[in-house]
């Protein structure tokens, strides 16, 4: 019997999942021993073995060296993406359980964060979780299958104090808590609409003297363009306000 990965097909009939890879089958026999995943202690409920077994196993499940399989010791090599994120990067969209759907808690708005066109809206994972510096490092694998959000970094420059209730951000610098105006200070996790990254989500779309009309880059050139669009690698979302005069 095979286990089949949740998934759907694409256009060539060939079953994938919901990050559009081919989807995950189990073959009989890997659960006589073990799960597949296993469902006991701190394991992650991840179908992709070799993502963590990769010397032992491949993605077809074809072992590798067979004298690693069955001989007295669980063989794993592990890195950031071998539990979550994927080889595009070390953060989701996959959560642990390899899943891409938006809608999930541990998906969410991270790829809008991690993977953003504008490469100076790409943050840090730092900013929102503890970053561990080795896999068995204390509290990172603690068997709830849960990120802790402890904001750090960026996320509290100029004095801003965030905060997360599971399903919003609030007071986050990155979300303009430090800013005047602004119509979506406190984004929805799961909102993936573009809404928070939008010009005038964060703080108002005029100068000092309130003018809607006024030359952003006059005054903030190495932040935004002419046409008033951010400058992919300027100066936007880097802990100060940065213009022509001085940084305030």
């Amino acid at each position: 019997m095979l286990m089949l990965f949740s998934g759907f097909s694409n256009a060539a009939g060939t079953a994938v999942d919901d990050c559009g890879y081919t989807a995950v089958q189990v073959p009989a026999g890997c659960t006589d021993c073990h799960g597949a995943p296993p469902v006991n202690g701190k394991h992650p409920a991840n179908k992709r073995c070799y993502r963590c077994h990769g010397q032992v196993l491949d993605s077809s499940f074809t072992f590798l060296q067979t004298n690693l399989h069955n001989n007295g010791t669980v063989d794993y090599s592990v890195g950031c993406s071998s539990c979550h994120g994927w080889n595009q990067g070390v953060s989701p969209p996959q959560n642990l359980k390899g899943e891409c759907g938006q809608g999930l808690d541990g998906v969410g708005s991270h790829k809008a964060m991690r993977m953003s066109p504008t490469a100076v809206h790409q943050v840090a994972c730092s900013n929102c979780h503890v970053v561990p510096l080795s896999t068995r490092a204390e509290g990172h694998i603690d068997g709830d299958g849960r990120a802790e959000v402890v904001f750090s970094g960026l996320a509290k420059a100029g004095g801003a104090q965030p905060a997360w209730n599971g399903t919003t951000c609030t007071n986050v610098y990155c979300h303009g808590a430090t800013l005047i105006g602004g119509d979506y200070k406190d984004p929805a996790w799961k909102d993936t609409s573009g809404a928070a990254s939008r010009c005038g989500a964060c703080h108002r779309l005029a100068d000092p003297d309130n003018n809607t009309a006024a030359d952003c880059a006059s005054c903030h050139p190495g932040t935004v363009a002419s046409d008033r669009s951010i400058l992919p690698f300027g100066d936007h979302l880097n802990g100060v306000i940065d213009t022509t005069g001085a940084k305030k």
